[in-house]
């Protein structure tokens, strides 16, 4: 039995290493496309085009394995910011060039000697595509690589899904009302930047759904929106995954959640101008608010966001519930294992109240912030322009607004707050859980309830880390606090 034993143990030593491989697939250029010689990207070897937006440079791939990446930018490089620094990728720069290995999927913001503002790079590592569909398949609506396609406005029916390959870019908006089981996928890119003139005078967003439910959004890059991008209004049954969203326009919000159940947003990369991601009630049947009509819209209801990347550029929130909350709830929300980049401007996380709900049950759970430069948590009820029984007279308005620590808010004189608290909500039951800022700035934060009878009520601080020093109180948190209760701190 020893012989046999040590026999054994030979035999193992010297079996040859296992050779890891990798599979890489990359897109065909698109012609006509709207490229940048701003970036030389390879991943093993092999090239990758570089789409050019106007806030940044945008390359992609899918794999599996390890891979190697290789990026040259035109500029002379000193630093490398690779974000979300939760990847703890490690890199190289020699010869101008940056290096660095993923095993993950992954998606990245590349930034140059710390000028987060002169076009980086977003790179994104897709994971390979699962039973792409066919192109010739009644039911798929499809968009071949290598081209730059522009079929306009497209109407989804039910069951019908749309295609995006890698390598296509389509320019058009996508609509679909009162269907079901449909999907929008791929690894191309959906071109926002003549999208006004491709809506003509229909009022639709990039991605418009309203009254649909089984819906499924994947793997696609929408750029240079100049609305609003992903926009389910009363809807069911969402899942939107994978999905890339690069613009700097006004009022260009990433994802806007309207009057939807059962939403959930994962692995998701958002850089907007506007709100990243935000939840908002309104009560008529197209969705659009109307002044002075108090209209109760459907509920919000089970919403995840996860494992998601926010960069918030010049004004709105990164993760936002309000402005517009017109019906009677909006519960059990949660936001979980995400990284904020950055968020020049407003608030990381926000809940406003502008209008008659009552918000509850919303939890923040270990979330990552980078670059946060004005407010951390901003949780208010109040008046704003967008409410619905604001003043009806533009001018009144603008004499109204605050300028102040929120944007679009109105004054609301001592003699009128019994009027204005009968279109005003409450905000409750709300955790922030092991919220790590990691970097930068440290931001002030507001509780602020519209009286004591509309208060903001019990909100449970559970773990805030500043640099890794853990946040105890109030005072050490810079918390400004007014008509609220039950602001407390786990030890």
């Amino acid at each position: 039995m020893k012989r046999l034993f040590r026999c054994s143990v030979f035999m193992v030593c010297v079996l040859p290493a296992v050779q890891l491989t990798a599979t890489v697939v990359t897109y065909p250029v698109p012609q006509d496309a709207n490229l940048t010689n701003d970036y030389k990207v390879q991943v093993n070897g092999r090239d990758v085009f570089v789409f050019n937006n106007p806030v940044a440079a945008i390359a992609a791939f899918d794999f599996e394995g390890e891979v190697e990446v290789a990026i040259t930018p035109v500029r002379d490089v000193k630093w490398v910011d690779i974000r979300p620094k939760s990847t703890h990728i490690r890199h190289t720069i020699k010869d101008n060039t940056i290096r660095f290995k993923l095993t993950e999927p992954c998606n990245l913001s590349i930034e140059l000697n710390g000028e987060i503002l002169r076009h980086p790079l977003f790179l994104f590592a897709n994971p390979l595509e699962k039973n792409p569909p066919k192109k010739g398949d009644e039911a798929v609506i499809y968009f071949e690589a290598g081209k730059v396609h522009k079929p306009g406005i497209i109407d989804v029916n039910n069951g019908q899904t749309v295609y995006i390959a890698g390598g296509a870019v389509v320019e058009c908006a996508i609509f679909a009302d009162a269907k079901k089981d449909i999907k929008i996928r791929g690894r191309g890119i959906l071109d926002g930047t003549r999208l006004r003139e491709i809506r003509g005078d229909r009022r639709i967003r990039f991605v418009h759904l309203q009254n649909c439910k089984d819906v499924e959004i994947e793997g696609i890059i929408l750029s240079n929106s100049t609305t609003w991008q992903i926009a389910p209004y009363n809807c069911d049954n969402v899942t939107i995954t994978n999905v890339k969203i690069v613009s700097d326009n006004g009022s260009d919000d990433g994802i806007d959640i309207v009057s939807s159940r059962d939403v959930t947003i994962r692995r998701c990369f958002i850089h907007t101008k506007d709100d990243c991601i935000v939840i908002k009630a309104w009560g008529d049947r197209r969705g659009y608010p109307r002044s002075g009509r108090r209209i109760s819209g459907p509920p919000v209801k089970n919403v995840l966001v996860e494992e998601c990347v926010f960069w918030n550029s010049a004004w709105g929130n990164a993760l936002d519930i309000g402005f517009e909350l017109r019906t009677d709830s909006v519960s059990d929300i949660t936001f979980r294992s995400c990284d904020v980049i950055h968020c020049e401007d407003g608030a990381t996380f926000s809940i406003h109240n502008g209008d008659f709900a009552t918000v509850s049950n919303i939890r923040f759970e270990n979330i990552r912030i980078e670059d946060s430069r004005q407010k951390l948590f901003d949780v208010a009820i109040f008046l704003s322009q967008y409410s619905h029984d604001r003043p009806g007279d533009r001018t009144e308005a603008r004499k109204r607004y605050l300028h102040g620590a929120w944007d679009g808010v109105l004054r609301v004189e001592p003699g009128e707050m019994a009027e204005f608290a009968k279109g005003r909500g409450h905000i409750k039951d709300i955790c922030f859980k092991d919220i790590h800022i990691i970097d930068g700035l440290f931001p002030f934060s507001i509780f602020c309830g519209f009286n004591e009878n509309h208060l903001v009520e019990n909100v449970t601080i559970d773990g805030l880390y500043v640099h890794g020093k853990r946040i105890t109180n109030a005072e050490d948190g810079k918390f400004y606090i007014e008509n609220a209760k039950g602001i407390r701190f786990i030890e």
